[in-house]
């Protein structure tokens, strides 16, 4: 009976340090951390425990497998359905995936539930970003202050506008179509109206925000890394975005400009 006990005992202590090393990939990836990020995460919290285990990721399945002290195999896939960007959490789950032995599994645990559980970034301070990169950009296009002033409006709306439909959880190419169509609509209309000169620098200046940097650069580590399957897959992401971007904007100017 005792006997029976230790090994149910052990399976549980094994199932938990799969959930957890599997939980703590699956934030990473969904909050913009590179797929080797995620299975050296997953590896590392397994190995951690004296648990060897293998783990495969790609930007929408997260599959993991690890061996038990009883000699049998146990596995877990994670299905992706959502990811966004949000580099503060993918840094502190890296740090406790490379700190635990100040924790106990149980600890683990509720710090991951905590970290997924806070609220995105404010949103004053959100909008804050957004109007002065945005601006900033008009400038660095060698525009002038108005051009600047409507960078500014544009970004200022399209950052009420993804708070407005993020909870709708639109196609990402869709909620992009959206944002080039603003942008694109606001820039036209102050140049109807004679306020600014060349068009073109306040929409790409507001588009800037939209444009996938990290994307396109975790596609190129990914792939330099020999992880074509997630490098490919996050450059056509990234591709698609600038369609989308695009075409939204495209569409506008054709027909009104």
């Amino acid at each position: 009976m005792n006997k029976k006990n230790s090994i149910l005992k052990e399976k549980i202590e094994e199932n938990s340090v799969l959930f957890v090393a599997c939980y703590m990939g699956r934030l990473i990836l969904q909050n913009g951390g590179e797929t080797y990020r995620t299975e050296e995460t997953i590896r590392r919290t397994c190995e951690h425990y004296g648990i060897k285990a293998n783990s495969f990721a790609t930007l929408n399945t997260i599959i993991t497998s690890i061996d038990s002290f009883d000699g049998k195999r146990y596995s877990k896939v994670d299905r992706i359905d959502s990811r966004t960007l949000n580099l503060d959490k993918v840094d502190r789950l890296n740090h406790i995936a490379r700190n635990l032995d100040e924790y106990k599994i149980s600890e683990v645990k509720e710090k991951i539930m905590e970290i997924e559980a806070e609220n995105k970034m404010d949103f004053k301070k959100k909008v804050l970003g957004n109007v002065l990169v945005g601006s900033a950009f008009a400038i660095l296009f060698r525009g002038g202050i108005r051009d600047s002033i409507v960078a500014l409006i544009s970004t200022f709306v399209l950052a009420c506008t993804d708070e407005l439909i993020k909870d709708l959880k639109l196609n990402n190419f869709f909620v992009n179509f959206i944002g080039g169509v603003i942008a694109a609509i606001i820039s036209l209309t102050f140049f109807k109206f004679n306020f600014i000169e060349d068009i073109s620098i306040s929409i790409i200046s507001a588009l800037m925000l939209l444009v996938p940097g990290i994307s396109f650069t975790n596609s190129i580590r990914d792939i330099i890394a020999g992880d074509f399957v997630s490098g490919i897959s996050r450059g056509v992401e990234a591709v698609t975005t600038g369609i989308a971007l695009a075409s939204g904007s495209g569409m506008i100017l054709s027909i009104f400009l």
